[in-house]
Formats: structure tokens, sequence, C-alpha cells
């Protein structure tokens, strides 16, 4: 006979709490790990698939309502001139914060382009994703893009960090030693 007590209960409840927040926080970086590959290789279906039908993607080139209006970009002349050249979208690993069905993400982007000298790098922003969980999984409900340059606006977006992430950024202690 297998006694259960409430203390392995409760442990029990606390990791599978800490596995589901860790899961989700892969979906997340996947999410924004697949936009590079989608726009860099033109599929405006994959890059609009990450996205609610609700959503808004705001850059200074750009302010988009909704998945088709980001695939219109994907295919857009400006941005297929973009993958002629050669291009790669290249995410650093975002801090996420996730409360229930909803999380934000804040990172950084490059934008790399090729030239007749090599690579260069074109673009380097500040981005603030907000996400929401669906019957389909996580998806992308707007995405921010600040320029880094000396407008400040980028800095301004990339502490919000500090302010969100301490909630979740590290799991609760799952001290293997018993309660004394």
């Amino acid at each position: 006979m297998v006694v259960v007590d409430d203390t392995v209960h409760d442990r029990m409840a606390a990791l599978e709490e800490r596995v589901r927040l860790l899961e989700d926080k892969v979906a997340i970086q996947q999410l924004i790990t697949a936009w590079g590959p989608a726009v860099d290789t033109g599929n405006s279906e994959a890059a609009a698939s990450l996205f609610t039908e609700d959503c808004i993607l705001e850059s200074d080139l750009s302010y988009l309502v909704s998945p088709a209006a980001i695939s219109a970009m994907v295919l857009g002349e400006g941005h297929q001139a973009l993958i002629r050249d050669g291009s790669a979208h290249i995410p650093a690993t975002a801090i996420v914060n996730i409360e229930g069905d909803n999380a934000t993400a804040i990172g950084y982007t490059r934008v790399y382009r090729h030239t007749p000298d090599g690579y260069e790098v074109w673009r380097v922003s500040a981005n603030n994703w907000e996400f929401r969980r669906t019957p389909d999984g996580w998806r992308v409900v707007r995405r921010t893009a600040q320029l880094i340059d000396d407008t400040g606006k980028a800095n301004e977006l990339l502490s919000r960090a500090f302010d969100d992430s301490q909630r979740n950024h590290t799991a609760p202690n799952m001290s293997t030693e018993s309660p004394g």
C-alpha cells in the first residue's frame, strides 16, 4: 500500500507547475525564433500564423494590424528585395514573463544583410512581445520593435524587462530535503 501525504502531493503539484512554466517559456521562445526563418524565406503564411487575429506589429518601418497585413508585408517588394539580397533576422534569447494565459518577452533582434563585402548588421532593435495562450497554443498579440538609436525609446522598452520578469524569472525552491 502506498501512502501519499499532503507534503508529497504539494511537492508534486509544485513540480507540475514548474514544468508547465518551463514548457510555456520554451513555446514562447520558439515563436520568437520562428519569426526569422519565416520572414527570411518569404513564408508569409508561417509568419502570419505566429499571430492572433487581433494582432499588431509595430516598428519604425510599419504598423500592421492583422495576420493578413503581416503576410502582405512579407510578400511586399521591400521585404522581397531584402530576401533577394540575403537576410537573417536573429533574435537574442528574450526575458519571458508569464501570468496565466498572457505573457511578455523582452529582448533584442539583429537583422543581417548580405552585401558584396560579406554580411553587415542592417538593424538592431529592442523588442517587446505580448502573447496569449489560445486553443492552438501561444500566439503573438503584439510585437513592438524600437530601433536602437539615440532617441531613448529602445532603452525605455528594455527597462520593462526589470519590471515584469522578476515575478517568475526563477522558479520557487524545490529542495529535496525533508521538512524539519
